[in-house]
């Protein structure tokens, strides 16, 4: 899939989108190439019990793997491909909880108290006033199993 923009100062295509969004991953993460990655949508969440809203334009682009189990979480901005705030790693000595809480859609807890939600997209919509989608159907699916997996543990 190819993706068009109306801005000479976004990317133009997938393999643009995808460099950008690893570029917004890599600078937060020492060992980045670790990790596949997915951008997903998030949902809202919790932090020691109280509702956080979710500003707009916020994205996460989701690093995972399964040795050693593994997530990442990196805010970026969703129209300029910013990092926003501190990257949330979650691994087996904080993860309290994962769960399916409707079709896609995923709850991760910590030990801590925080919890996050979010769906995942065939597509991920950035910049929507720029008509920007990335493709990302097989990382969806591997990240959704990979969730399962935790969710059986």
């Amino acid at each position: 899939m190819s993706s068009t923009v109306s801005d000479d100062s976004f990317p133009r295509s997938d393999n643009a989108l995808k460099s950008s969004l690893h570029r917004v991953f890599d600078s937060q993460i020492p060992n980045y190439g670790d990790y596949n990655l997915v951008c997903v949508t998030e949902c809202g969440g919790t932090v020691s019990g109280q509702r956080v809203g979710i500003p707009v334009p916020t994205g996460q682009i989701l690093g995972y793997r399964r040795r050693p189990v593994e997530l990442v979480m990196a805010p970026f901005h969703r129209e300029t491909l910013a990092p926003l705030g501190q990257p949330t790693t979650i691994d087996l000595t904080n993860l309290a909880y994962v769960a399916e809480s409707a079709p896609e859609t995923f709850d991760v807890a910590t030990s801590t108290g925080r919890i996050v939600t979010f769906t995942l997209r065939s597509a991920c919509t950035l910049g929507p006033e720029h008509g920007m989608a990335l493709g990302q159907d097989e990382d969806a699916a591997d990240l959704a199993e990979f969730l399962r997996e935790l969710i059986g543990l």
